[in-house]
């Protein structure tokens, strides 16, 4: 297998590296780590799309890389976002009260989504890389203590940190869902925060159908805390911060480019540098005919930048039926991108992919 399956232009960050994973080498001369960790998260909204099994196939294969590289110890963690909405509703304000998986599905419905969209999918990446995986669903680790202490550390902060968590309002991005319907006001726009210290916080909150009410969050009650995508990044890369001897690694596709500078405002604020924090490695989006991400929006929408689109580029699972050998065929192209910087920090079209993969 040759490179020349691929031509790419040069790219800043690609321009000084000799191989991908060599990015992380002045973490690992600043910070000297015993052991690496990466993070990947995924939602449930839906079976995966193409973008979501590359970026898992490339992830296992840099661990693979960075291991036998570096001999470090790896690990993978695979966060599960299950409070993403499911349903919503809209009141005569046109303010959006929304329900997550978690509350509309419950967690045995959840754990047999992961079952049928990923498990045996990532338990093949871990056979063949070596690499060894945890999934960590959402609503579980918010339950936890240390999720929840260091929820409560960032409202000592709360009228920066809600400005990182959403730029335009202003609006702290905490939504407790009402004990009632379990619905919750979506971008928490009349939520407010009525006292906090280091081991609660009471929240003012409004429902669509029982009007205000009150929720407590301490380190041991079961108040579910939906964040929004941003918030939940910062409690995230802030709880890594703490990991002795263990350089985190976050994994992210390249549409998250444009978002991390609030997530590093917020941690600036907690006290954290920039040699404290995570890392996080950029891995390739695949577009559209129109340029833009390649979602599970716009497949829901039916756009018509997806019309052309072969199905089991949108649903993966389609992929694994009609390709026994599925698993290393994604590998083999997430090894062929790792053999140059320049195929790794970098877009594809549908199209290209759907070339490189008749190859490999």
């Amino acid at each position: 297998m040759t490179n020349k399956l691929i031509h790419s232009p040069n790219t800043v960050l690609a321009k000084y590296l000799k191989d991908a994973i060599d990015v992380i080498q002045p973490r690992l001369k600043i910070n000297r780590p015993k052991r690496i960790s990466f993070y990947v998260g995924t939602n449930i909204n839906g079976a995966p799309h193409i973008g979501t099994y590359l970026t898992q196939a490339l992830s296992f294969v840099i661990a693979r890389a960075i291991r036998d590289k570096f001999h470090l110890p790896v690990d993978i963690v695979i966060g599960i976002h299950d409070n993403i909405s499911y349903d919503s509703k809209e009141d005569s304000e046109g303010h959006i009260f929304h329900r997550t998986y978690h509350h509309a599905l419950g967690s045995n419905k959840i754990k047999k989504l992961i079952d049928s969209y990923y498990s045996s999918y990532f338990e093949g990446l871990e056979k063949s890389t070596g690499v060894s995986y945890t999934v960590e669903i959402y609503s579980d680790k918010q339950e936890t203590q240390d999720f929840r202490r260091h929820f409560l550390k960032t409202l000592a902060h709360v009228d920066t940190i809600r400005w990182c968590t959403a730029p335009s309002s202003g609006f702290l991005q905490v939504r407790l869902p009402c004990s009632k319907c379990l619905y919750s006001e979506r971008d928490a726009i009349r939520t407010k925060l009525i006292q906090h210290n280091k081991h609660s916080a009471t929240f003012e909150c409004f429902c669509v159908k029982h009007g205000l009410y009150e929720a407590v969050v301490d380190l041991d009650n079961d108040t579910y805390i939906d964040l929004n995508t941003l918030y939940r990044n910062i409690i995230k890369e802030f709880s890594m911060t703490e990991r002795e001897d263990t350089l985190s690694i976050t994994i992210k596709g390249g549409d998250w480019t444009y978002s991390t500078e609030t997530i590093d405002w917020a941690l600036g604020v907690l006290g954290y540098t920039s040699i404290q924090v995570p890392m996080r490695i950029f891995l390739p989006q695949i577009v559209t005919t129109t340029g833009a991400k390649l979602s599970k929006s716009l497949i829901s929408e039916k756009h018509e930048s997806v019309k052309d689109l072969p199905e089991w580029m949108i649903d993966m699972c389609r992929f694994a039926e009609g390709n026994p050998d599925y698993i290393n065929k994604l590998l083999r192209l997430a090894e062929l991108m790792m053999t140059d910087p320049r195929h790794v920090f970098r877009s594809y079209s549908y199209k290209e992919i759907e070339r490189l993969l008749a190859r490999v």
